[in-house]
C-alpha cells in the first residue's frame, strides 16, 4: 500500500479515473469498477494510515485511527456486497416485484446506505486532514483542509495536484515545505 503514495499521478489516475468511467458489457465493467474502488480505498487508507507515522515524526498528535480504519474496511466490503447482489438480481421482473415497501431487509438495507455515506465521508475528510496536518506541521481546521477535500471530489484534476504533494510528503519520507 505504501507503493500508492509513491506512485505518478498518471499511473493513479488510469487506476481509479480512467477505470471508474469504464463503460462494458456487464461483467467485465464490474471488474474494473472494483478495481477503481479498491484502488481509491486502498489509496485514501495508505494517506490516512502511513501519514500518521509521518504525524509522530514531526512531533504532532497522532489521530485517532481505528474509526477511520473500520470505515474503509464497510466501503470496500459494501461496494462488493452491492456488485454481488445488483449482478445476482438484475433481472428480476416488475411483476414478481412485492407491492408492500415496508419489509425488514429494506430498512437494514436503507440503514447501511446511510452508514456507508458517513463512512465515505468520514474517510475521506480524515485523509485530507492528514495531508493537511502533515503540509502545516500544526493541528488543523477546516479551512485548512478544504482545498484537499475540493481536490478530492474533483479526482480528475485533483489527483495532478494531490498525488505530487502527498508522494513528497508521505511517500519517500523526505519533506521539503515552503512557507
Amino acid at each position: 500500500m505504501k507503493k500508492l503514495l509513491s506512485a505518478k499521478a498518471w499511473q493513479l489516475f488510469i487506476l481509479i479515473v480512467i477505470c471508474g468511467a469504464w463503460v462494458s458489457p456487464s461483467p467485465l465493467r464490474e471488474f474494473i469498477d472494483s478495481v477503481a474502488v479498491v484502488t481509491f480505498s486502498l489509496w485514501i487508507y495508505a494517506i490516512g494510515v502511513y501519514g500518521q507515522y509521518r504525524i509522530t515524526e514531526l512531533g504532532l498528535k497522532m489521530m485517532n485511527v481505528k474509526l477511520f480504519k473500520v470505515n474503509v474496511i464497510f466501503v470496500v466490503a459494501f461496494w462488493f456486497i452491492a456488485i454481488i447482489y445488483f449482478t445476482t438480481h438484475v433481472h428480476i421482473n416488475e411483476v414478481n416485484k412485492p407491492t408492500d415497501t415496508f419489509q425488514p431487509i429494506n430498512i437494514i438495507l436503507n440503514v447501511a446506505f446511510l452508514y456507508l455515506i458517513f463512512a465515505v465521508f468520514q474517510t475521506i475528510i480524515f485523509a485530507c486532514k492528514t495531508i493537511a496536518k502533515i503540509e502545516l506541521r500544526r493541528e488543523v481546521s477546516f479551512g485548512d483542509y478544504f482545498a484537499n477535500l475540493l481536490l478530492i471530489a474533483f479526482l480528475f484534476i485533483g489527483i495532478w495536484i494531490l498525488q505530487p504533494k502527498i508522494s513528497r510528503l508521505i511517500g519517500t519520507g523526505k519533506q521539503e515545505v515552503s512557507y
